[in-house]
């Protein structure tokens, strides 16, 4: 899952929400780091999303079917690609219409700048600009994230080319989707449920 699918999954609270966002950026044991405590819980569920999808047989199943070099960097466009599912499916999986989700969460990224590792920053920046919450449907900020990804990666191929696999697998892309993101759903709020009941 990607930066989307995240955010949803980790609800409304603004911690979750920016814990969520910080799971890619904070590494390592977590008891070590000077966050509050709902900042450690989003981090923790955006880990757990992580491990659960890896693992989950609609994804593992799918990067099956992809042939060399799809297999080694499959996972990685399957990320942004669920995302992408997500936002067609809005209406079914989204908490409240798309452009006030995207203002709440560009307005949480604002508020709480300070707290911001840079590239998290800089990513805030760009999202807010492009309007990235309400357009990851659009092939051209598609074509786009996957040319920033590979640059990140230092990986131009097969990354950059990420909609060939969208464009060669989409049916099978959304009939995982739809398998996984409902298990995800439930699987965030038990864990959200449970770790707020856990004593301080």
């Amino acid at each position: 899952m990607n930066h989307l699918a995240h955010l949803v999954l980790a609800g409304r609270d603004p911690d979750d929400r920016l814990g969520a966002l910080l799971g890619d950026h904070v590494k390592g044991r977590l008891e070590a780091v000077d966050l509050s405590p709902g900042l450690v819980r989003g981090i923790r569920l955006h880990r757990r999303i992580d491990a659960w999808s890896d693992s989950d047989p609609a994804v593992t199943g799918l990067l099956a079917r992809f042939r060399p070099p799809w297999r080694r960097y499959g996972g990685i466009v399957l990320d942004v690609l669920f995302d992408r599912e997500l936002s067609k499916r809005w209406g079914e999986f989204g908490p409240r219409p798309r452009a006030e989700f995207g203002r709440e969460v560009d307005s949480l990224l604002a508020e709480r700048r300070g707290e911001l590792p840079p590239r998290l920053a800089r990513f805030a920046d760009w999202a807010a600009a492009v309007g990235l919450w309400t357009r990851l449907d659009d092939r051209a900020l598609l074509h786009d994230i996957f040319g920033l990804i590979a640059r990140r990666h230092g990986r131009a191929e097969p990354l950059a080319r990420g909609l060939e696999l969208l464009d060669r697998h989409e049916a099978a892309i959304g009939r995982a989707f739809d398998e996984l993101f409902p298990r995800l759903q439930s699987r965030a709020r038990e864990f959200l449920d449970a770790e707020r009941g856990r004593p301080g």
